[in-house]
């Protein structure tokens, strides 16, 4: 007696949901995918020494421009060394 109630109270459930379309998740509308809009990357300060500016300077480390246009620093900063404002030491 107790298997049946337990089939019983089973089908029960399934009719409800069904009856009731909790279950139904296939009529809920399907969220549109928004686009992003990409900021404008800031300015850093090798785009501010020029596009002609091939070597610059923190007065701790020297930086080159390579291949690709971007810079490269070409040497370690000391222990003791205090960056100041880049500034460019050689322009094509």
């Amino acid at each position: 007696m107790c298997g049946r109630l337990r089939i019983g109270f089973a089908i029960a459930a399934i009719l409800f949901i069904a009856a009731t379309g909790v279950g139904v998740a296939a009529d809920l509308p399907v969220p549109r995918k928004q686009e992003r809009v990409m900021p404008v990357p800031p300015m850093n300060d090798f785009d501010k020494l020029g596009a002609d500016c091939i070597e610059a300077t923190d007065s701790c480390r020297r930086f080159t421009r390579a291949s690709d246009g971007k810079f490269d620093a070409a040497s370690n900063i000391g222990i003791a060394c205090q960056p100041k404002p880049l500034s460019c030491t050689k322009r094509r």
